[in-house]
């Protein structure tokens, strides 16, 4: 009796075995557990719910987004009326109801609502319902500011891939110390595998707690496997062929989304063709591009992308280009303004006035396993192994006839406690800046005033900011004004004739109708003293056979 009770109890024990392992299997089939190379672990975080309530809700735009905003989200059971009402007043008195269109992808339904006349920086309240017993309470969105709009807030992370817990918590943060976000852009590797639908489902579930209220732009990563279930959960802008790059306008900033994963030689004379219009609209005072893998990597086995270098940064830099932004590699770096020789400006680190290169960021750090740097490039001296975000906050002054970026990049601890600041910069663009071409620093000059050649050039800025009036030069720290036209010119001979020996300094100084003056300055060393020489060895007829003299002076 006893041997048939312990037989039967090892028959459950397998049983129950069997029922875990087949489980298992069931779920990895389904995806549910990454299997991911760097060996992490994963366990989804979703709410229960019904298979028709609105789930993993996100707002993307496909066309002007302050006058439009697309909402997408899915269900695992088809909807038997689904839609969208929005309204300005939460009581939805006066309301518009969307019914969205619908696409089957696997075993999920997407849904997505396009809402269009909307009122600029505006706050619209909505419900998605599937039906009138599976709905989400409601919500709420704001429209996202016209081109002419004086202040700008956004945020920029990527690499949120396959650590739900970890993207989940960086999402919390997010919302839980910024509540004034108007967008949010993602540098790629959005899931583990862009080929599966579960993991599109899964990662809008862990971030719709920043997803559902705020606006998100996004590009494909080498994880999203080229697929195109990408563009059917998250609908973007299009190039005028389809979402693999575009570009967009929000504020006084010309976004430009570039895509490392496809062939460039498409994109090239797009960009190109993209900055010429972007140069010529006066309401683009910044411009920002954002791509998955970085030009230039610190990681061994991930070489410079030297096709981007010839093809992209020469772009760059001829447009006046202020940052870069990047992921793929999985920590937080940041270069000095730069070149694509690598050609750095380190005058200063954190504040900026009018850089004449690129700044390059690698953002990598919203959930994917974090890597180290291999090398320590004199180019990006700023670095940190860390989950992190950054926040880009933009101004402009009409009456300083000035914008300001300022940007701070927050990490959070891998215990998820409170978030630290490990970056910020300001960047001021203002004005006009003088080019000094001549004379040269530390020149030595003699009696005859030298010859200048300098230039004005303007910031790219508004065309009602800083008009030229007046171009004028001194060497006398002020004492005396002389004024020029055009870019080449004569220092004054009587007023040189007047500096003693040693350095002089010259100051050249440019200004507008507003009395707003700009300046540049130049040391040369005077010396008009003849120098004089005494010859003490060999004196005077001495005579020398085949040996060279010595001599002494």
């Amino acid at each position: 009796m006893d041997f048939r009770i312990k037989r039967t109890a090892v028959l459950i024990k397998v049983i129950v075995i069997l029922l875990v392992f087949i489980s298992y299997i069931d779920l990895t089939k389904n995806n549910y557990l990454f299997n991911d190379t760097d060996k992490d672990r994963h366990d989804l975080h979703i709410e229960p719910s019904g298979p028709s309530t609105p789930e993993g809700i996100r707002l993307t735009a496909v066309n002007d987004s302050c006058n439009s905003m697309v909402l997408t989200w899915y269900t695992t059971e088809e909807a038997l009326e689904p839609k969208v009402i929005y309204s300005t007043e939460p009581t939805f008195i006066e309301s518009v109801t969307v019914v969205p269109t619908i696409k089957k992808i696997d075993s999920t339904y997407i849904y997505s609502a396009n809402l269009k006349y909307l009122e600029s920086d505006t706050t619209y309240y909505y419900n998605i319902s599937s039906d009138s017993s599976n709905k989400r309470d409601m919500l709420n969105f704001t429209t996202l500011p016209i081109r002419n709009a004086t202040s700008l807030k956004f945020l920029v992370f990527g690499d949120s891939r396959s650590q739900q817990e970890q993207r989940n918590e960086v999402a919390k943060k997010i919302t839980e110390n910024f509540d004034d976000i108007e967008f949010t852009i993602h540098t790629g590797d959005i899931v583990y595998d862009g080929r599966i639908q579960s993991q599109w489902d899964a990662y809008f579930d862990d971030v719709e707690i920043l997803t559902k209220n705020i606006p998100g732009y996004y590009i494909e990563g080498n994880h999203e496997q080229k697929s195109q279930k990408m563009y059917d959960n998250i609908p973007l802008p299009s190039n005028g062929i389809n979402s693999r790059y575009y570009n967009f306008s929000i504020g006084p900033i010309n976004f430009i989304g570039l895509n490392t994963e496809r062939d460039i030689s498409e994109q090239t004379p797009w960009l190109e063709e993209v900055l010429k219009n972007s140069h010529k609209d006066n309401d683009t005072l910044w411009n920002i591009a954002y791509m998955h893998r970085p030009i230039f990597n610190s990681m061994n086995d991930r070489p410079d992308r030297s096709d981007l270098i010839a093809a992209w940064c020469p772009l760059f830099e001829e447009y006046n280009f202020d940052f870069v932004y990047a992921g793929h590699n999985h920590y937080y770096e940041r270069s000095y303004p730069m070149n694509s020789l690598k050609q750095f400006d380190d005058s200063s680190s954190y504040d900026f006035e009018n850089p004449s290169n690129p700044m390059y960021f690698i953002t990598g750090g919203a959930g994917a396993p974090l890597y180290d740097r291999d090398t320590n490039p004199s180019y990006a001296p700023f670095y940190s192994k860390t989950y992190h975000f950054l926040i880009v906050d933009i101004n402009v002054d009409d009456i300083k006839e000035e914008t300001t970026l300022s940007l701070e990049t927050w990490a959070m601890p891998n215990d998820y406690s409170e978030i630290y600041l490990i970056d910020n910069i300001t960047i001021v663009k203002k004005g006009a800046f003088i080019n000094i071409h001549s004379p040269s620093t530390n020149q030595l000059i003699g009696k005859v005033a030298p010859n200048f050649n300098v230039s004005v050039d303007k910031v790219k800025l508004k065309p009602t900011w800083f008009t030229i009036n007046t171009t004028w030069y001194t060497i006398d720290e002020g004492n005396t004004n002389f004024t020029f036209t055009g870019s080449t010119g004569t220092i004054n001979q009587t007023a040189w004739g007047f500096q003693p020996n040693g350095t002089v300094n010259i100051q050249f100084y440019v200004n507008n109708s507003w009395g707003k003056i700009e300046s540049n300055s130049v040391t040369v060393r005077k010396d008009i003293t003849l120098p004089n020489i005494s010859i003490l060895n060999p004196i005077p007829y001495q005579l020398f056979g085949r040996v060279a003299p010595n001599f002494l002076y």
